[in-house]
């Protein structure tokens, strides 16, 4: 399930920023990537020992995908599970 999961990522890399909390919310932080961020490519450098190098980094789960704010609608995660979220078209008239 593992190699399913991890390849729904897009490498939007917006998991991948420094986030803060605020009295609104989690607000992300473009301009301060997680040193091991790659942003040219934006893929981790230490990815297979994420973990444990990085204790800000935390494993995606289907609740993030579905409730993050933080997660741009471009993210793989967000586009498999918040489908009911992107419906864009009007109901049908009656």
């Amino acid at each position: 399930m593992s190699a399913r999961w991890d390849s729904l990522c897009r490498r939007c890399g917006g998991c991948c920023y420094e986030k803060s909390h605020t009295p609104h919310g989690r607000v992300v932080d473009f301009g301060r990537p997680c040193r091991f961020l790659d942003e040219q490519s934006r893929l981790c450098r230490v990815y297979e020992q994420r973990f444990r190098a990085c204790p800000e980094c935390r494993r995606m789960t289907i609740f993030h995908a579905l409730f993050s704010p933080y997660l741009p609608e471009t993210c793989g995660y967000v586009r498999a599970f918040r489908k009911w979220r992107r419906s864009s078209s009007p109901l049908p008239p009656r």
